[in-house]
């Protein structure tokens, strides 16, 4: 055993002379600080395994990490990958916080924008009286523009977004009715615009509160006791209570988009100047008086636009071959054999003027559906009259007709002249 223990003990080297000196040299290990541990008894064939204490190889005590400075610690790959995971999220959170912010920011600043444009900025410094193309001097028909300044009330140095427009053109509307449109416009950053049209008397109606003036649009100007002399009526309508600077409001639907209709048709061929009688007929026997002497049949709505456009072509004769400047009497387009042929007559002579009753303000179903019934009557007894006239009526022949009546009572004639019309 002591010779055992003598080997595990490693000897401090020989004393040499260095420069004629004896110096010790320092041993590598020592006993009392660390001892080698003895070795355990290994097999054959086993990895040999060796306990030494710290220090003793050159290893670093616990403490060394501690006391390294900026010396980073070796991840491994498990905790790198949940580090990764947590940090994704996290940024992820972070966004959410950073689009709230941005929001309420951006919230922030438009409350406190409003707040300085209600209470600082905008401020009203000009008021302009424009037409409708925004060309000057505006053409305010019967008014002057202190008149139309007067009525929109809108004192200088006020917020110019301290009032509502919508509101302002709708009181203007009532207390200046004979202006056909009024638009109230702001104009950054101290302006603001009215636009305004004139509206001109072209029409009159009887109605349960008197006679109402109206305008080309219908438009209510003012309503009277008595019937307008130089102005053409309206009949056969259904009207509410009226109301000057409101348009006309009728009692059905159906009649509203009818007379609506026939106005842009007549409007758009340029012969409602020249009538000078309109008449509903309850929706089947609607016609027109065109300058006093020829009395235009039109029948039902059913494709009103070509009824209208055949009846001007006939009407205003610009070829010389219809209707002269003289012809009286009553011009038929309300029959329509097909979509391809439609035939008309026209018959010399005097006519009576009929004035239809309004419609019930729940009629407008019975209306339409005695509409088909009519127009098929129509249809049927049209081409009958063309070809064979009665001894009593007026000539529907090209060689019985009168020089100044149009050639178009013969069945030729009548489809030459409705190729012409198409």
């Amino acid at each position: 055993m002591k010779e055992k223990r003598r080997k595990n003990v490693r000897r401090p080297a020989d004393t040499r002379q260095r420069g004629g000196k004896g110096e010790t040299q320092a041993p590598l290990f020592d006993q009392q600080t660390a001892p080698i541990p003895p070795q355990p008894h290994r097999r054959p064939g086993e990895m040999q395994q060796m306990v030494l204490p710290l220090g003793a190889v050159g290893m670093e005590p616990l403490d060394a990490q501690e006391n390294a400075p900026n010396r980073r610690r070796k991840k491994r790959p498990d905790e790198s990958a949940r580090r990764r995971q947590v940090s994704r999220g996290e940024m992820r959170r972070r966004r959410r916080r950073r689009r709230w912010l941005a929001f309420f920011f951006v919230l922030f600043l438009m409350a406190v924008g409003f707040i300085l444009s209600v209470t600082v900025l905008f401020k009203v410094k000009h008021i302009a009286v424009e037409n409708l193309d925004k060309t000057t001097p505006a053409n305010t028909g019967i008014y002057t523009e202190d008149a139309i300044l007067g009525a929109l009330a809108v004192p200088m140095e006020e917020n110019l977004f301290g009032f509502s427009a919508a509101q302002k053109q709708a009181e203007m509307e009532l207390q200046l009715p004979y202006l056909e449109t009024i638009k109230v416009r702001r104009r950054l950053p101290d302006t603001v615009v009215v636009q305004v049209a004139p509206a001109t008397e072209s029409w009159c109606a009887k109605t349960s509160a008197g006679w109402v003036i109206l305008s080309d649009g219908l438009k209510v100007l003012k309503v009277q006791p008595d019937q307008p002399d130089s102005l053409p009526v309206i009949t056969g309508l259904g009207v509410n209570a009226p109301t000057p600077g409101r348009y006309l409001s009728m009692t059905t639907q159906d009649q509203a988009e009818q007379i609506a209709d026939l106005m842009d048709q007549l409007y758009g061929e340029g012969i409602a100047e020249q009538c000078t009688r309109i008449d509903m007929g309850l929706g089947t026997e609607a016609y027109f008086v065109y300058e006093g002497r020829v009395k235009v049949l039109l029948g039902t709505f059913n494709n009103l636009d070509y009824k209208v456009s055949v009846a001007a072509l006939l009407l205003k004769n610009e070829s010389g071959e219809y209707l002269g400047s003289t012809d009286r009497g009553t011009l038929d387009v309300s029959s329509q054999l097909d979509e391809a042929v439609h035939r008309f007559a026209f018959s010399p002579g005097s006519f009576e003027q009929e004035e239809s009753e309004p419609p019930p303000p729940d009629a407008a179903a019975s209306g339409a559906d005695s509409a088909a019934s009519g127009s098929a009557s129509q249809s049927a007894s049209a081409p009958a009259s063309a070809a064979e006239p009665s001894s009593g009526s007026a000539p529907a022949s090209g060689s019985e007709a009168p020089a100044s009546s149009a050639p178009a009572s013969g069945p030729d004639s009548t489809s030459q002249s409705t190729s012409q019309a198409q």
